[in-house]
């Protein structure tokens, strides 16, 4: 899927808003996303490489839940780096969601959502990067529970690198994993001290109690 980035941001479009609440979010606004970061980085590599799956990475930010959730849209902050040409040359963007951070490592196939994201709701130059809304449609429901993120560009090789921008807000603690080992990284997994900028909408979903109360409220009786 090829994403026609430039014309739009020449254009100034405004972003799309996430579907319903906000689930988890660490982007908060522009003066929230760094120009550098504890390791000198503003960004941290999350691409997928065509025909070069050794060097896929996964730049992974975890969050929690209370209760179940419908997932209804994603967003992120990205920029480019090393020889990166423009948003022009990515071929599209993948949501993965793991149930641990050991999973990440593993790859795709240990996922619990793995999900093609389509053209951008929304996309504009957003303090150190360029913020994509994405919208779910119908999306998907996880569970109360901890979990771990990740949005990778679909990026050739050839156009470069691209990173998922830090942001002052969340727990300053992420990951990187390289599930193909092409990096060479122990476990395939490496730390990191900083938050990455994400952000999950949707819908809390009632539990049977707020429902009851929800079929209660409606029905007064007329004296």
């Amino acid at each position: 899927m090829h994403v026609p980035m430039t014309a739009c941001l020449a254009a100034a479009l405004s972003l799309g808003q996430a579907s319903g609440a906000t689930i988890f979010s660490q982007i908060g606004s522009p003066a929230n996303l760094p120009t550098s970061g504890p390791e000198g980085f503003f960004r941290y590599g999350s691409q997928i490489f065509p025909g070069e799956p050794q060097f896929d990475l996964m730049a992974l930010d975890d969050f929690s839940i209370d209760g179940p959730a419908s997932i209804q849209s994603c967003s992120t902050v990205m920029a480019g780096y090393g020889q990166f040409g423009s948003f022009d040359g990515v071929q599209g963007f993948e949501l993965r969601i793991f149930a641990s951070i050991q999973d990440a490592a593993i790859g795709s196939t240990a996922a619990l959502v793995s999900r093609t994201l389509a053209t951008p709701a929304g996309f504009g130059a957003y303090g150190t990067g360029v913020r994509f809304d994405f919208d779910l449609g119908e999306g998907f429901t996880l569970a109360a529970g901890h979990y771990w993120m990740s949005i990778q560009a679909i990026n050739p090789g050839s156009n470069g690198q691209v990173g998922v921008v830090i942001s002052d807000l969340g727990d300053d603690q992420s990951w990187q994993a390289n599930p193909g080992g092409g990096f060479g990284v122990p476990g395939n997994l490496l730390q990191r001290p900083v938050n990455l900028a994400y952000e999950l909408g949707g819908s809390v979903i009632p539990g049977p109690g707020a429902l009851a109360l929800v079929l209660v409220l409606p029905g007064r009786r007329r004296r």
